[in-house]
């Protein structure tokens, strides 16, 4: 609704405006009334409105006089100027004033009418055209954004082109192409949490912490970003002149500042990874790398902390790793669970006390994954490709701590472990269910016998009369016999009955044979059985 402000001296002028006019129909709101036009100056502070009906003649601040103070501070507002003047020069001075439009009293209705529906159509329009410009100017500065973060990653990513270095500053006026270091932090995983544990809140609310505690700290110049995986990318200049080692002790001081914060105020853990300080932007990419090798490190040293390139052990792995494969894949073929479970417990846990590199936790999670590789190839185990192509740096990311890591080679290992021993003790149980079911579609063939049952399923009678025995606790003839009673007891039920057909349906060429084996069976003939029903 438009909200009106109505100002005139007179009271019944102000209540007749109010009473004759269906205000609500033509999608206006009386917002609220002023006797002159110093109170309705006051009353525009803070009524938002969009429309003000003015008298032209009121004392203290007349008609022209607000209208001109409302351009000059409200120039949304439309004013209608109700005047007993009709001459050309007043029209003139209204408009000058800014006012929209003017009535001559007595006030004609109609006419009144005609000019608020002009005035709605004109502040709707103004209205949309303002949400517009609005929501335009926001998509440019989303845009620019966007762009700007894009650019900064492909450049940190070494993938930019041409004049990336000037082009780097144009995007960060405030940086200078000099000695400077990148922080990448990350927001540490909540144990037993998925991905969804690093919502986009979290960033923004980190990235505002770091960015307030630098900024009152006095570490300057800088540039925050975040890269493709969600860190919070900060580039900071160190004043070389300053003593480089104080001034980045004194950094990386504000920068724990910032993680106790975070701890404090958001009540979840970051960590940040340092690169090495370079000697210009055009280096700013290499100390990326490191900022980011750096954070990976959380899943040895633990999150919550500041972990510094420079103090990570060789990042070369020069031992052969395949011992792993040949000791693992030995316990898998024991089929000893606990043995296996206390062996990758003690694999990946040597990793973390000894605090060695990433590298050598991925060397030994690929070890590990083509052990269960080998191993299921073996025992026919199909291995869902999550599982048989996985690649370990990225399950690193992924699960983030020991921890989850541990769980889930565990409960992989154990998985596979378990189909593989499914298998070895099923096949004679998956050999009588075919046998079964033979039986089942061919009970009414009167030559139906072992023999052909077990050439159904390509297995020696004598070896199937075994295991069908051990299995379902019945003997082929007497499974083959039972299934025949169940069916002649149906047909009966069904109504039929003529014992030749229900015999001959169920594999009984002889009626007499049939009825004593029913009888058997039931402890009732089946004449009574038909007699009873």
């Amino acid at each position: 609704m438009i909200k009106v402000l109505i100002v005139d001296d007179e009271y019944l002028v102000r209540e007749r405006l109010k009473q004759v006019v269906d205000w609500n129909e033509l999608g206006y709101e009386i917002a609220g009334e002023a006797a002159n036009g110093e109170d309705a100056l006051m009353m525009l502070e803070h009524i938002p409105v969009q429309l003000a009906i003015v008298d032209i003649n009121m004392p203290i601040i007349d008609g022209l006089e607000f209208a001109q103070a409302v351009q000059d501070r409200y120039p949304d507002v439309k004013i209608i100027i109700l005047t007993g003047y009709s001459s050309f020069d007043y029209a003139k001075s209204a408009l000058k004033a800014g006012v929209s439009d003017y009535l001559l009293k007595p006030i004609n209705m109609d006419e009144l009418l005609q000019v608020l529906k002009r005035l709605h159509e004109r502040i709707e329009a103004d209205r949309q055209q303002k949400h517009l410009n609005v929501h335009l100017q926001q998509s440019l500065v989303e845009s620019d954004s966007i762009l700007k973060r894009k650019f900064i990653q492909s450049y940190l990513e070494g993938t930019a082109a041409g004049t990336a270095k000037d082009k780097f500053l144009i995007y960060c006026p405030q940086m200078r192409d000099g000695p400077l270091f990148v922080i990448a932090i990350s927001i540490d995983r909540t144990i037993g949490a998925g991905s969804e544990s690093k919502p986009l809140w979290k960033r923004f609310a980190v990235s505002n912490i770091f960015n307030e505690i630098f900024v009152e700290g006095g570490v300057k110049p800088f540039e925050m970003t975040y890269d493709e995986e969600n860190r919070i990318v900060m580039i900071i200049n160190v004043h070389a002149n300053d003593g480089v080692n104080a001034e980045l002790g004194f950094m990386l001081k504000t920068c724990q500042n910032a993680i106790r914060a975070v701890n404090g105020f958001l009540k979840f853990t970051v960590t940040a990874g340092v690169g090495s300080v370079v000697e210009s932007i055009a280096d700013a990419a290499a100390s990326y790398r490191e900022a980011v090798a750096a954070c990976k490190h959380k899943t040895i040293y633990g999150g919550d902390r500041i972990i510094r390139y420079d103090t990570l052990p060789d990042m070369k792995v020069s031992d052969d790793l395949s011992y792993i494969r040949e000791d693992m894949i030995i316990k898998l073929r024991l089929g000893n669970a606990t043995a296996l479970e206390a062996e990758l417990h003690k694999r990946l846990h040597t990793i973390v006390e000894h605090k060695q590199s990433i590298d050598k936790l991925y060397l030994t999670l690929y070890e590990l994954i083509v052990t269960l590789n080998i191993f299921a190839a073996e025992n026919k185990v199909d291995l869902s490709p999550s599982i048989s192509q996985i690649n370990p740096a990225r399950l690193v990311d992924e699960l983030e701590t020991i921890e989850e890591i541990e769980r889930w080679i565990q409960d992989t290992y154990r998985n596979v472990l378990l189909q593989a021993s499914n298998l070895k003790q099923s096949t004679p149980a998956k050999l009588v269910e075919k046998a079964k079911q033979y039986i089942d579609l061919n009970y009414a063939n009167a030559e139906l016998d072992l023999t052909e049952i077990a050439g159904s399923i390509f297995v020696n009678p004598s070896y199937l009369s075994r295991i069908f025995k051990h299995e379902s606790g019945y003997s082929v003839v007497e499974y083959l016999t039972k299934c025949r009673m169940e069916k002649a007891k149906t047909l009966m039920e069904q109504g039929c009955k003529n014992l030749y057909f229900i015999a001959e349906t169920v594999g009984y060429k002889d009626t007499h044979y049939f009825s004593k084996r029913f009888k058997k069976h039931y402890s009732i003939s089946p004449s009574q059985f038909i007699a009873a029903d």
